[in-house]
């Protein structure tokens, strides 16, 4: 039984293709989860993957890749705003828009959604928002909705003094927003997902599809298709735009916001005069009083139920005689535990010896990424692709540090690149 096996259990899970990650970071995963739970052998860790929903699910919670912030690519929520509107709004003047974050993360979509509607004036009883994940972890992160500056890339810093309160631990979304969003687990891959819900109007689906092979991505936008009211928007992510998304859905012509209509005729809206509204300028004064007086949301976190424990081994197993770790895998596992000052001299030290290493580039880079030091771990990850053009997981870091930077050609361009990788294999 060998690596391939349990790479081939999470596609069947959660469609992952593990060539998006990397078979080193798949690896790496396996290698710690089997540490953690002291399995000393690869066969009795997969089947304890095919009987244990709980295994699998830590698994699943470390191979994710949860990268967000607030207002991620402007030029959608822009879009969103315009169009419920213009064009929503009139033809439903009694209705209740319906939108589906998925996957919602640790919820930094979802809160935008709301944030970005209020900002265009549609009051807080005229939506509904629900937000879907396969991470538990994440989960738990986003009902809590406090967030560090991280979460906060390139974002106006009167967003957060009008929608946050600043606290010791981090900055707390005020309960008018939060209240907004209903978090759901799921999986979107489950024939079962979301069956007895209500049509959505609106549904944000970005970042997820480039990680499926092209089987999961059909079957992922079918079940996609199937929940959107006719003629409702559906967005994606940069590098997820794409004949076979063409197929089932039609393009929206606004620059940059890869919106897609389901049925109907292709249709264009221009873009607004100020693209990047301030947070108070369409805030009804209504609910700029109410936020005034909103008190700070900290209960959220207490009631929120527990993740059951692992279900134990029948029996002690013995000790792992796992091999001793690499240079690279000590770095890696350092990282992995917040020590990125350590991780990056082991880095450096390898690659002092090992000049021609893209794996440590690349490694190196996430490092210095994790420690917000973007401009060098562009350099990094360049210098990997140098070594290794097809490198999979430099081409996503890079994409994701110009999708951050507002350089939404390039990142396009680098997420198109990662598809046709996945195409060509």
């Amino acid at each position: 039984m060998t690596q391939a096996a349990i790479e081939a259990l999470l596609k069947e899970k959660i469609g992952l293709d593990a060539q998006t990650l990397g078979p080193s970071t798949i690896a790496r995963t396996i290698a710690q989860r089997m540490a953690d739970g002291n399995f000393s052998d690869i066969v009795i860790y997969y089947q304890r993957l095919q009987s244990s929903p709980q295994e699998l699910q830590e698994l699943i919670e470390s191979v994710i890749v949860p990268e967000t912030w607030f207002f991620r690519n402007q030029a959608a929520f822009t879009c969103l705003s315009k169009y419920v509107m213009s064009e929503w709004l009139p033809s439903h003047p009694n209705g209740i828009l319906r939108v589906l974050s998925i996957p919602c993360s640790t919820g930094e979509e979802p809160y935008s959604i709301a944030i970005a509607l209020m900002q265009a004036g549609l009051a807080p009883k005229k939506f509904s928002i629900e937000a879907v994940d396969i991470s538990k972890e994440a989960l738990l992160k986003a009902q809590r909705a406090i967030y560090a500056k991280n979460s906060f890339r390139g974002t106006d810093l009167a967003l957060q003094e009008t929608y946050f309160q600043q606290r010791e631990d981090g900055y707390q979304l005020r309960e008018i927003i939060s209240s907004k969003v209903k978090f759901i687990h799921g999986n979107l891959l489950d024939s079962s997902f979301l069956v007895n819900k209500f049509s959505y109007d609106i549904i944000f689906c970005r970042n997820v599809l480039i990680y499926f092979d092209n089987s999961a991505k059909d079957q992922a936008l079918q079940i996609l298709q199937s929940l959107l009211v006719e003629k409702g928007l559906l967005f994606v992510g940069a590098g997820e735009n794409g004949p076979l998304l063409a197929s089932w859905f039609v393009p929206m012509q606004y620059p940059q916001a890869f919106a897609y209509h389901k049925g109907g005729e292709r249709q264009s809206l221009k873009p607004l005069a100020n693209p990047v509204p301030k947070p108070t300028t369409f805030l009804p004064a209504k609910e700029q009083n109410s936020l005034k007086k909103s008190p700070s949301y900290n209960s959220k976190i207490s009631q929120s139920p527990k993740q059951p424990p692992l279900t134990p081994s029948p029996k002690p197993l013995p000790p792992p005689s796992l091999p001793q770790p690499t240079l690279l895998e000590t770095a890696k596992i350092l990282a992995d535990r917040g020590k990125l000052e350590e991780a990056t001299t082991l880095c450096e030290t390898y690659l002092s010896q090992n000049r021609s290493s893209a794996e440590a580039y690349n490694l190196l880079g996430q490092v210095l990424q994790a420690s917000n030091r973007d401009e060098q771990a562009e350099q990094c990850f360049q210098k990997a692709l140098y070594l290794e053009p097809n490198h999979s997981e430099a081409l996503l870091h890079l994409a994701l540090i110009k999708e951050q930077r507002g350089d939404m050609a390039n990142a396009t361009i680098l997420y198109q690149r990662i598809q046709r990788l996945k195409i060509s294999q």
